[in-house]
């Protein structure tokens, strides 16, 4: 496990709000446009399921270890948590309980970083080795954190190797394309689903999609937002 498990505890403030699906980076109007899914009530029930887990986040499977990964693996994770942390911040803004001071502290990234077990894995090798976790801790679609994990492989690195936490307070940080894989445990899936069990997804939409799959949706759900007209088709943003 990464030695930096961390919960990225610098405080970033959330000057400049995310853009959802009805910003300037989609050319839709406003009426065919999915609304922002409930931040406030999402963040109670987030807060509620921390009476009984003691922290929430994501897992993270690494599978690349070139030398140039090594020297920016450590700074990648602290910006995809700060990715997190913005738009967490941004959700709780209106709420009428500061949700983000009691429960952002809780965030843990969990490491999964073993070039013996992980280098150049594949998803499937990936989703194996997750669901076979999940399982050996009886956890089993009991909480989002179990649901699904993020990949960083070479094409993710290559993504993410210059990025950094003060990039996230920009007011150009929606303009790079930065994005992880995320892999859904035990999807529903048949022959006959484009959704593959897994989606890319844009770094900054990580909350977003935690929210979604904690409200009990199936990953293929939130794949079915991504659209041919989108400025990034093939990644969810949200």
């Amino acid at each position: 496990m990464y030695q930096g498990k961390h919960a990225g505890t610098q405080n970033f403030p959330s000057s400049h709000p995310l853009p959802s699906r009805n910003h300037q980076i989609r050319s839709k109007t406003l009426a065919s446009i999915t609304p922002y899914p409930k931040p406030v009530a999402n963040m109670e029930e987030l807060h509620g399921r921390l009476s009984v887990f003691p922290d929430w986040g994501y897992v993270i499977y690494r599978t690349t270890y070139s030398a140039e990964s090594n020297a920016f693996f450590p700074e990648i994770i602290r910006f995809i948590e700060a990715c997190i942390k913005k738009q967490f911040v941004s959700a709780g803004a209106d709420g009428p309980r500061n949700y983000v001071s009691e429960d952002w502290p809780k965030y843990r990234s969990t490491i999964m970083e073993d070039p013996a077990q992980f280098q150049g894995a594949s998803l499937d090798e990936i989703r194996t080795h997750f669901e076979t976790w999940v399982d050996a801790q009886g956890m089993r679609d009991k909480w989002t954190k179990f649901r699904m994990c993020i990949i960083i492989d070479e094409e993710s690195l290559q993504t993410l190797k210059d990025a950094t936490v003060a990039e996230t307070e920009a007011e150009n940080f929606h303009e790079a394309l930065r994005y992880v894989k995320v892999l859904e445990a035990f999807p529903d899936v048949d022959q006959y689903d484009i959704f593959p069990g897994w989606m890319t997804c844009w770094t900054y939409a990580l909350w977003s999609l935690w929210e979604n799959m904690q409200d009990g949706d199936d990953m293929k759900m939130q794949h079915a937002f991504i659209e041919e007209d989108d400025p990034w088709p093939d990644v969810y943003i949200g």
